[in-house]
């Protein structure tokens, strides 16, 4: 930061030492320490608002261009619809909003009494679908299944608990290894 070489660095340290004393240097280079870390504390603060309102600025440009361009396409879009509108009335047609084509269906499906899909000619039906997988057994049915072969077999339920007839063999001559 402030680009010293050890030997200026060195001569720094012994003349505090000689000025100030070995009794307050320590004191007065953790006051120092305490200084120079709220110095860089702020400078970094003060760097990272700086940024904030740097990135604040480029979104807000960025903002800006984006309207400007929804604000071309929307007028294109309007342009569009005026020429389409235009062409279906040389045509002989008329053509109004995309709900106004499907109200009169649907009212022509009402009055006929159906609910069939629009030029299909097909009603609705209702089906039923065959299941995909055949449940099992449970699982207190798997545990009633075990415990009826078990005594079936005439197996003690702690089997495992009692294979082992002795206590493991005593580690008394082996070194310990601690971490």
């Amino acid at each position: 930061m402030f680009d010293f070489s050890f030997g200026e660095l060195a001569l720094i340290g012994a003349v505090a030492l000689v000025v100030l004393g070995p009794e307050r240097l320590p004191k007065v280079a953790r006051t120092v320490g305490d200084w120079l870390g709220k110095a860089q504390r702020y400078v970094s603060q003060v760097k990272a608002d700086i940024n904030r309102e740097m990135e604040l600025a480029e979104l807000k440009k960025l903002q800006e261009e984006a309207r400007a361009a929804a604000q071309s396409v929307q007028s294109a879009v309007q342009g569009f619809e005026s020429d389409v509108r235009k062409a279906a009335s040389e045509l002989g047609t008329a053509v109004g909003p995309p709900g106004e084509a499907t109200a009169e269906a649907a009212a022509e499906a009402t009055a006929i009494g159906d609910y069939s899909w629009e030029g299909t000619g097909e009603s609705w039906q209702s089906q039923r679908f065959e299941r995909r997988y055949k449940p099992g057994p449970s699982v207190d049915e798997l545990a009633e299944e075990i415990a009826r072969l078990k005594r079936q077999l005439a197996m003690p339920d702690a089997y495992a608990a009692s294979r082992r007839k002795y206590a493991p063999r005593a580690r008394v001559n082996r070194p310990r290894i601690r971490r």
